[in-house]
C-alpha cells in the first residue's frame, strides 16, 4: 500500500483570479480523455450548497483547484471545455447539484462508487476503493471542514486535490473489472440515470420529524414548529449561514413544545447564539397562536404507502407479494454478490409489491416508472412470477 499525503506532483494553487482561471480552461481545453471531477462544499456551515471548490484534472491539463465563487465570471467558459468529454466522478449525486448550479451540465459521467458497488465491493468510499483497486491510501482528515473560508490552508488544498488525483487510473482499473464480470451495461444504465435525475426537491414539511422526537401531537404547538422553521429558515438564508447554526433542530422543536406566551419566555428559553434570535423565533411563535383551527397543521401528515410491517393487518394482498418479492431479491443479490439495494432499492421492491402485477410486462413497466434501471428489472423479474394473481 503506498500512502499519499499530496497529488505526486505537489499541491496546485487555488485558482482564484480571472487570468489565472482563463489560464487554467485554457490548459484543461489542451488535454485529453475524461475529467476527473470533485467538488467542496460548507453545507454545515453555510446556507448556501453552492461549491466553494471545484477540483478538475485532464490528462495532459494536470490538476486545477478553482475557487467557484471567484471565478463566476468565467464558468461559461469552464462549461463549454467540460462539455467536450465524460466526467469522471466518485458519489456523482453528491457533486452534480452544485455543479449545475454554477451552469455546468456533463454530457457523460462516470461514477466510480457505483462501479465499485456493482462489483460487490463491501467499502465503497473513495480512500476504500482506492484502497482495493490502486493499492494506494490517501489522506482523509478534513471531510468536516469549512471550504467557504479564504485562506485555505495547505493541508486543505492537498486533501482536495487528492480527491481527483487518482480517479483517472481508477476508473480504467474498475472499467476493465466491470468488463470482465459482464455488468458494463449495467454501469452505463446507472451512471446515465444520475447523470439525468433531477436535482433533489426539498423534504415536505421538514419540521415535523424533529416535532415528532418531541413528541408533539398538540395542532397549535405544531404550528409553532412550522411556524419556528421557516423563520429560522429566512435567517440562516440572510444571515448566509446554515440553519443548524442558527439553532439545533431539536431544540426548535422543544421551544415549539413549551408553547410560549411572551418574548420575555422565549428569551429565557433561548440560550447561546440562538438568543439573539429571540425576537424572530417569539414573532413566528406569535403568528402561530393569532392563526385559526383550520390553518394549523394535523397532527398526523397525509400519508403516502404505508410501510411493509403494517401490511400484514390491514394489506393481506400487498403483504403476500412483499413476502414473494423482497426475498427474491435478496436471493439474487446474493447470487451476484451485490447488495440488495444496488439490485433494486427498497423503495422500487415495495412499489411493485404494493400495487401488484398481472404481467412481466405491467411489472416492468411499473418498475420503470419508480425509476429502477433496465438492468435492475430484468434481474429482478426473472426470479418472480409472471403475475402476482
Amino acid at each position: 500500500m503506498t500512502f499519499y499525503s499530496e497529488p505526486r506532483e505537489g499541491t496546485p494553487p487555488l485558482t482564484s483570479s480571472l487570468t489565472a482561471g482563463r489560464r487554467a480552461v485554457a490548459a484543461l481545453a489542451k488535454g485529453h480523455g475524461p475529467f476527473a471531477i470533485d467538488t467542496e462544499r460548507a453545507a454545515t456551515f453555510r446556507y448556501s450548497s453552492r461549491a466553494y471548490l471545484i477540483q478538475i484534472k485532464r490528462e495532459g491539463s494536470g490538476l486545477f483547484l478553482l475557487d467557484a465563487p471567484a471565478l463566476e465570471e468565467i464558468m461559461g467558459e469552464l462549461a463549454e471545455v467540460l462539455a467536450t468529454d465524460m466526467w469522471i466522478l466518485h458519489a456523482v449525486d453528491q457533486d452534480l447539484p452544485c455543479l449545475h448550479m454554477d451552469g455546468l451540465e456533463a454530457p457523460k459521467v462516470y461514477d466510480t462508487q457505483v462501479a465499485a458497488q456493482l462489483l460487490g465491493r463491501e467499502h465503497v468510499s473513495l480512500q476504500a476503493v482506492l484502497q482495493s483497486e490502486l493499492g494506494i491510501d490517501i489522506a482523509k482528515d478534513h471531510a468536516n471542514s469549512d471550504w467557504s473560508k479564504r485562506p485555505l490552508q495547505d493541508s486543505l488544498l492537498s486533501y482536495a486535490a487528492l480527491d481527483v488525483e487518482f480517479l483517472i487510473e481508477l476508473e480504467r482499473e474498475l472499467t476493465a473489472r466491470v468488463e470482465e464480470a459482464g455488468r458494463m451495461r449495467w454501469l452505463e444504465e446507472e451512471c446515465e440515470h444520475l447523470r439525468l435525475s433531477p436535482d433533489p426537491e426539498p423534504r415536505p414539511d421538514p419540521w415535523r420529524r424533529s416535532a415528532k422526537r418531541e413528541k408533539i401531537d398538540d395542532p397549535r404547538a405544531l404550528g409553532m414548529a412550522r411556524e419556528l422553521w421557516e423563520v429560522r429558515d429566512e435567517v440562516a438564508k440572510d444571515a448566509d449561514l446554515a440553519p443548524l447554526k442558527i439553532i439545533r433542530d431539536n431544540d426548535l422543536a422543544h421551544l415549539a413544545a413549551t408553547k410560549p406566551r411572551s418574548a420575555a419566555d422565549v428569551r429565557h428559553r433561548v440560550r447561546g447564539r440562538a438568543g439573539r434570535y429571540a425576537r424572530e423565533f417569539w414573532e413566528a411563535i406569535d403568528t402561530a397562536w393569532h392563526l385559526d383551527e383550520d390553518e394549523l397543521p394535523s397532527p398526523k401528515p397525509a400519508e403516502g404507502r404505508p410501510r411493509p410491517q403494517r401490511w400484514e393487518r390491514k394489506y393481506p394482498d400487498a403483504a403476500k407479494r412483499w413476502n414473494i418479492v423482497r426475498p427474491a431479491v435478496l436471493a439474487r443479490a446474493d447470487e451476484l454478490g451485490i447488495r440488495q439495494e444496488v439490485l433494486m432499492r427498497p423503495a422500487h421492491q415495495q412499489e411493485l409489491a404494493w400495487r401488484g402485477w398481472s404481467s412481466v410486462m405491467d411489472a416492468t413497466e411499473k418498475l420503470l416508472a419508480a425509476g429502477a434501471r433496465p438492468w435492475q428489472i430484468e434481474e429482478v423479474l426473472t426470479q418472480l412470477p409472471r403475475s402476482s394473481r
